[in-house]
């Protein structure tokens, strides 16, 4: 079965969430090639300032911008996070993107993931960095 075939299988209200993940990721992406991290910052919180009511749950949306990232060049852990951020927010979830560094076997390695109260939720091995920022869309 095609990529096409599973989507079109799909209820609408997941298709629509898919679509917006693509496209908040693109955007996303773009803004990192192109703006610097604060006015990146700035424009995201102007993105997340929208609630909805009805909620989505937590788990769907998360999996959405996983399953999306693979259509994305370079949809790095920084991509993904502020990308779920967004959509989080726009969904009635407050989230936290925490950015970390290692210095494992001697070289300098950062890493991005989300939270959402204690829990990650997107973003792997997160317990090997120290987290240096913490960025909410309150900030």
């Amino acid at each position: 079965m095609t990529i096409i075939h599973s989507f079109l299988k799909l209820n609408n209200k997941t298709k629509w969430l898919l679509i917006k993940a693509l496209s908040i990721m693109w955007i996303v992406r773009i803004m990192l090639w192109i703006f610097s991290f604060t006015r990146i910052q700035r424009i995201i919180k102007r993105f997340s300032s929208k609630s909805r009511e009805n909620k989505i749950p937590l788990k769907k949306i998360t999996w959405a911008i996983q399953v999306m990232s693979r259509f994305i060049p370079r949809a790095t852990c920084l991509v993904r996070a502020l990308a779920g951020q967004i959509l989080l927010s726009q969904y009635g979830y407050d989230s936290n993107i925490k950015i970390g560094v290692s210095r494992d076997k001697g070289e300098f390695e950062a890493h991005a993931w989300l939270e959402y109260g204690n829990y990650v939720v997107l973003g792997e091995s997160e317990i090997d960095y120290v987290p240096i920022m913490d960025i909410s869309k309150d900030k």
